[in-house]
């Protein structure tokens, strides 16, 4: 028996963050129903790239779901909440409540039903109603400046959707879940990306979250400033990451290049950092990344290839570990947090299964 067999979740949400989040609700054992849109379903199922019509998102994310297909405007799938623990939905709040699916709605007469919003600003504040993307969330949230400072190329992951949006849904659940058991009590969680997002700069953003620390000096070495924390170019065109942090792991790169004289210069001044990685850059480009990789092989220095997702899928440790599922017509990635994988269904076809629940079109 899996962590949440017979728990029921009815899915309204709509593109990545909802589904990516009941997703991980269905690998953990639950009954996960999407309710969509009879027309169009939700728009993840034609989200580029696709193949023959479906949406490889939608492929990936909706497996072991089921869909119902309904006209919000008529009604009808409320019968769907007689036997539901949790509902997510991802509209903005006004929209919530027209369609009749806020948590103030539901909750009026299931008090003990678990109601997570999943939006761009929440369900409070002057920019509740503003509509967003995850670009959106991560530039006024401050992530976009920190993390691209040059702003040249965006973040091909979804940091805010997945990051911000679903996994935070996810932790608030199991919490409520897990609440309930004890009071017997629902909740009514307000999860939004740009809220998740701020979170996530406590870091980056520590020197205004302590008071007085302004001009707190000093600064981890792992922004491209120093030569023991970098990514470097090979011979052969592809790229290596050096992460010789600790200084037991900077000597043993620099004992295997065979320069010990760049031992004393891990933590060296700014002039001196930009020198010595123009002379690691230099010496990276003397092999191919295949041969550095073999050179280091049997070494303690923290060095890596920088792999694409293809070279990353075909990773040894990956095949050892078995964490990719093969399933009909696609891979999955076992879900790091369970120890016995799922076997989750294909993704459904919009409606499929509003028979099973009396459900008309």
């Amino acid at each position: 028996m899996r962590p949440l067999s017979g728990i029921r979740v009815l899915d309204f949400s709509r593109l990545i963050p909802g589904n990516f989040a009941t997703l991980m609700l269905a690998e953990l054992g639950a009954d996960v129903i999407k309710v969509e849109d009879a027309k169009h379903g939700d728009p993840t199922r034609h989200l580029p790239p696709s193949l023959d019509g479906q949406g490889l998102y939608h492929l990936l994310l909706n497996r072991g779901k089921k869909s119902v297909a309904v006209d919000f405007r008529r009604g009808g799938w409320q019968s769907l909440l007689e036997g539901a623990d949790v509902v997510v939905e991802s509209f903005r709040p006004s929209t919530a409540k027209s369609i009749g699916v806020a948590a103030e709605q539901l909750r009026a007469t299931r008090p003990e039903l678990i109601h997570c919003a999943i939006t761009g600003y929440g369900q409070t504040g002057p920019n509740a109603e503003k509509p967003g993307h995850d670009l959106n969330y991560v530039a006024e949230g401050g992530l976009l400046a920190v993390d691209r400072p040059g702003i040249v190329n965006l973040p091909r992951m979804f940091i805010a959707d997945v990051g911000g949006g679903a996994m935070s849904a996810v932790a608030g659940i199991l919490a409520a879940l897990f609440a309930r058991e004890r009071t017997g009590d629902g909740a009514s969680l307000d999860i939004s990306m740009h809220d998740a997002v701020l979170y996530w700069m406590m870091l980056p953003a520590a020197r205004e979250l302590v008071h007085g620390a302004a001009a707190a000096g000093g600064e981890l070495p792992t922004f491209g400033r120093h030569a023991t924390y970098n990514v470097y170019d090979t011979a052969d065109g592809q790229r290596v990451a050096l992460g010789a942090l600790e200084p037991k792991f900077w000597h043993r790169f620099c004992d295997v290049v065979g320069r010990p004289d760049w031992k004393a210069r891990q933590a060296s001044d700014e002039a001196d950092q930009a020198a010595l990685v123009a002379d690691v850059r230099t010496l990276f480009l003397t092999r191919s990344r295949g041969e550095w990789l073999q050179l280091f092989s049997s070494q303690s220095a923290c060095l890596s290839a920088v792999n694409s997702p293809s070279e990353a899928l075909a990773d040894p440790h990956v095949a050892a570990r078995d964490l990719l599922i093969e399933t009909q017509g696609l891979r999955a990635f076992r879900a790091p947090f369970i120890s016995r994988p799922a076997e989750l269904a294909p993704a459904p076809a919009l409606g499929q299964h509003n028979r099973d629940f009396e459900i008309p079109r």
